[in-house]
């Protein structure tokens, strides 16, 4: 991920980059912007259906589901990687996609961690919200994708 966007960086025209992720896309591309420092390269960002809080099906950290998806360097809530992640906003522009029937993000019946829906992005500039399950919010949102890096 750091060599993508490095390279991305590099071949930018105008030395700034716009990011879409999914899922766990945007906590990779997140904690890769965050660890070296690459926030102020990046135009915008837009987390699609990102579980930037953790997933409460891998349990919180350090009791957490033992899997490659959760744990100390996962989606656990608490982890050491969201919690380095937390209040870093992760480009000049930073917006959310998500849904209330994500069938990961809510796949116990809660969105929320904190009180807050696990895809939001901190210091966000914007959210949308759409009735639809965790692929759809990337297939079906292409048009909303596009507005937010112009």
């Amino acid at each position: 991920v750091k060599n993508a966007l490095i390279d991305a960086i590099a071949s930018s025209c105008t030395g700034k980059i716009d990011i879409i992720g999914h899922s766990m896309g945007v906590t990779l591309a997140a904690h890769q912007i965050n660890k070296y420092s690459l926030t102020s390269y990046v135009d915008s960002f837009v987390g699609i259906a990102g579980a930037y809080r953790g997933l409460w099906s891998c349990g919180n950290y350090p009791w957490n589901v033992w899997t490659s998806t959760c744990g100390a360097q996962g989606l656990s809530i608490n982890s050491p990687l969201l919690t380095s992640l937390a209040g870093q906003k992760p480009g000049a522009r930073a917006y959310s996609i998500k849904s209330n029937i994500d069938q990961i993000v809510c796949s116990t019946g809660v969105c929320t961690v904190g009180g807050v829906h696990s895809s939001t992005v901190p210091g966000e500039d914007a959210s949308y919200t759409f009735a639809t399950g965790h692929f759809g919010l990337l297939t079906n949102t292409a048009a909303t994708q596009v507005d937010l890096i112009q």
